[in-house]
């Protein structure tokens, strides 16, 4: 799970949001954008790679102040070197590995 800031379709209000994503070690585990992925259990990726585009998606999509539903639900996360660097609303699905990632650089 990723917390990070989140904009409301909508109203544009800014609120923290949860964004479930499948890649790493994948038991639960709550991360920030500039945090490390842990590895060794329940893995989903390959730990080695240079950088990674990983497909997320919003747990809520009503925004907290308008209660509107947020259209932008989706988001490709970027993890470069193992750590989690931006969030952004998600533009084309493109991704491998079951659909929850996809290498962008070995």
């Amino acid at each position: 799970m990723l917390n990070a800031n989140i904009k409301c379709s909508k109203c544009d209000n800014i609120y923290e949001g949860r964004v479930q994503f499948k890649y790493g070690h994948t038991r639960q585990l709550e991360y920030k954008i500039g945090d490390k992925l842990q590895w060794g259990g329940n893995d989903i990726g390959e730990s080695g790679a240079k950088k990674v585009k990983v497909y997320g998606i919003l747990e809520s999509d009503q925004c907290p102040r308008c209660s509107e539903l947020n259209t932008a639900n989706e988001f490709d996360i970027i993890v470069e070197d193992g750590i989690i660097i931006d969030l952004a609303p998600m533009t084309v699905y493109d991704y491998s590995g079951e659909g929850n990632y996809k290498i962008l650089e070995e």
